[in-house]
Formats: C-alpha cells, structure tokens, sequence
C-alpha cells in the first residue's frame, strides 16, 4: 500500500452534518445532497470535498456520531443550509485507493498495520475521506490519516 505524507493548511470550510450511525444510507444522501448544494453554488468544480467522522464509534453511542460534509473554501458566507467551520489541519499520511466497497474494507483491514510499518503515529484527530472531482470521475477516493 502506498503512502504519501502531506501537511494540510487549517482552512475555512462549509459543512452539512448528519447525527448517527456511520455509514450506510444516511451518510451516503448527505453527500449527494452537499454535493448537489455545491454545485447550485459554484463550488463543486474546483473543491476538495471531505468526509470526516467526527466521533470514534467506540466511544460514542451511534445515534450521537457526528459525519461532516464539507468543501473548502474562501469566502466567510455561504447560502444555507450549509454552516462555516474551520479544518484545523496537520500532518496526514494519504492512501489513494479504488472507491469500491472491497477497495475500502481491504484498506480499513490493513492500514494501522501498513501506517506501524512505516514508523508513523497516529494524532488523536479524525480519519478523513477526500474527494475531488477529477478523483471521483476516475472511481478513486483519498484517506487521510492524522499522524505526528
């Protein structure tokens, strides 16, 4: 598996948000109905779109995690429904991967072992989904993880 490191500025971001359990059908309609607001705004094109898990499953009850849609961007306004936050940023390994369910589930089965490998630590920070437009048209998505 392929690493890539990158440091990632904080940044300015819009975000929609859905409340419970990860994955499944709810976070998958949250993302086309962000990506559907992004495009009426003129955002699409030229974002990266992230997905971030803002709770561990292990540690919160399932109906309080919190998953954010959200795109970067440069503005201090948006039409809602969409909410302004902030990235914090940081250090991530990245691992490029197909954007297929066996892709993904082959990646969550291997990557602590693959980032222990690599002498890397992960940070106490989400484990983030990224996308960009040429990406998606080539069926690939980005996980990046925090590292020190």
């Amino acid at each position: 598996m392929k690493i890539t490191i990158e440091e990632l500025p904080e940044s300015r971001i819009a975000y929609f948000r859905n409340v419970g359990e990860y994955g499944g059908k709810q976070n998958k309609e949250l993302m086309e109905s962000f990506k559907n607001w992004a495009q009426l705004n003129g955002l699409l094109d030229h974002s990266v779109i992230l997905g971030i898990p803002q709770d561990h499953p292990n540690r919160t009850p399932k109906e309080k995690c919190r998953y954010d849609v959200c795109a970067v961007i440069h503005q201090d306004h948006v039409p809602e429904p969409a909410r302004i936050g902030t990235f914090s940023g940081g250090r991530y390994a990245v691992f490029l991967l197909d954007h297929t369910k066996e892709a993904v589930s082959g990646f969550w089965k291997t990557v602590f072992s693959e980032i222990e490998k690599n002498n890397l630590i992960v940070r106490d920070q989400p484990i983030i989904e990224r996308y960009t437009l040429q990406k998606v048209n080539d069926q690939l998505c980005e996980i990046l993880v925090p590292i020190q």
